[in-house]
């Protein structure tokens, strides 16, 4: 058993890199939080400094040193501050599990972080901050046997995303259990993310915004590769997204040396739009969806057999088939075996409608011609947001070199390493440089590194 201290540092346990946590239904993997990129840094580095024997949490004391080598962060002066601000933060945060209690009843339950996170007075060097967490995580976190996480934190050093850093925590978890493909729920997905209705209320947006950038995040900066993003409908609504991924190689020893370029624009991975589910999650939304579908034939087959067509058939083609065998009962039909009928219907393709007649189809020309114009003016408009964003952040971006001269040499340096390095004009000084478009890219990397939170609430 790991020795019990007021106060650990990371030097009394060793230079540990990897973090545990619950994972599973009632879990913190798949908890309802969100944590900017700064909150998961300084916790994950308290999770490092947790032994698997531990019984009991400590205040633990986390070195701005520590932080940096661990995440391969550029040292400069507003560091501790960064930290400090961060810890400080996780004090006010929670996270929200719904889980069954032992009377049997669903519950909402809020749990905090953070108790406290204090910071020595008239400490002049400024190199540390001690933390505490919140006694109610200890089921979490401490004596874990099943059903945990267990990652190395440095495979997310160059996330900036705190989405791309929670899908790589619930895609790690299903690879860890061997699995190569996982299906989420949109709305699990939101929930998941405590992205509310308000928050990319379309598809298109949340798309986008969340799950191609995180997608391209993870293949671009961690061991994890997204092969495909595969889209489920329900009468033309996207309703759930399956992740098929796999392992790439990211060796460890290289992330000091590594350069990661962003440009305005992020290629897409692989989507094929498909009705077919190929692995299912569990979650609660799920368990309501088999509850409510089973309740309509509970008189003719299982709940377990619900489950399971859902694991291999989209909800609309299940639905699909109840309704149109139930119709057929209703009927009068001669239908001996209801359970298999159901079985073999939920197999079958069936129409969508079995009353209403298909609408007349326009000519292919006209359709042709419409599709080629609504593409074109959403491509106008996607364009000018794109544009307005950039600019937006250029702008932004200036203003934070202005206040924070000390980061120019560091700024200056990222801008001339790396891919677009061949764009930077020795005989041009930094500023001059940075007109140049096509240095947009870097430069919003490294101002987002030193400010994590320069861009937050542009997009």
């Amino acid at each position: 058993m790991a020795k019990e201290t007021k106060v650990r540092k990371r030097s009394d346990i060793g230079e540990r890199t990897i973090a545990r946590m619950k994972a599973g239904r009632n879990g913190i993997v798949e908890a309802t939080y969100r944590m900017d990129v700064a909150e998961f840094r300084v916790f994950f580095t308290m999770l490092t400094m947790i032994s698997p024997d531990d019984v009991m949490f400590c205040e633990y004391e986390l070195r701005v040193a520590d932080i940096i080598r661990l995440f391969s962060l550029s040292r400069d002066g507003r560091s501790y501050e960064t930290i400090k601000e961060a810890a400080e933060r996780l004090v006010n945060k929670t996270m929200v599990i719904y889980h069954t209690k032992e009377d049997g009843n669903r519950y909402r339950t809020v749990i905090p972080f953070l108790t406290s996170a204090s910071s020595l007075i008239g400490d002049t060097k400024m190199e540390s901050i001690r933390v505490t967490f919140h006694p109610e995580l200890k089921p979490f976190l401490l004596q874990l046997r099943t059903e945990y996480l267990e990652f190395d934190v440095r495979n997310l050093a160059r996330v900036q995303s705190q989405y791309s850093i929670r899908l790589y925590m619930m895609l790690r978890h299903q690879m860890n259990l061997k699995k190569v493909s996982v299906r989420y729920t949109v709305e699990r997905l939101r929930e998941v993310f405590e992205i509310g209705d308000k928050d990319y209320p379309l598809y298109g947006n949340f798309k986008q915004k969340v799950l191609v950038r995180a997608c391209t995040d993870l293949n671009t900066t961690t061991n994890i590769r997204i092969d495909q993003m595969e889209e489920e409908r329900s009468n033309r609504k996207v309703v759930a997204v399956v992740f098929h991924m796999s392992s790439q190689e990211l060796p460890l020893s290289l992330l000091d040396s590594m350069t990661v370029t962003v440009n305005a624009t992020v290629a897409e991975p692989p989507i094929s739009k498909k009705q077919k589910t190929v692995i299912e999650v569990d979650d609660p939304a799920t368990e309501l969806l088999v509850d409510q579908l089973h309740t309509l034939i509970a008189q003719y087959i299982g709940r377990e057999a619900v489950r399971s067509w859902l694991h291999q058939s989209s909800e609309e083609q299940v639905r699909t088939a109840i309704d149109y065998t139930l119709k057929q009962i209703k009927q009068g039909a001669a239908i001996k075996n209801v359970g298999g009928y159901l079985q073999k219907m939920v197999k079958t393709s069936l129409p969508l409608s079995f009353d209403e007649p298909e609408p007349a189809k326009e000519s292919p020309n006209r359709q042709t011609k419409e599709l080629i114009k609504a593409n074109q003016e959403r491509q106008v408009l996607d364009d000018a947001r794109l544009k307005a964003l950039t600019e937006n952040k250029y702008q932004a971006a200036l203003q934070v070199l202005t206040n924070y001269p000390e980061w120019h040499e560091a700024v200056r340096q990222h801008m001339q390493s790396g891919l677009f390095g061949k764009f930077y004009k020795e005989n041009l000084s930094l500023f001059e440089n940075l007109k140049n478009p096509a240095m947009y890219g870097p430069f919003f990397q490294i101002v987002e590194r030193l400010k994590p939170d320069v861009f937050t609430g542009m997009e």
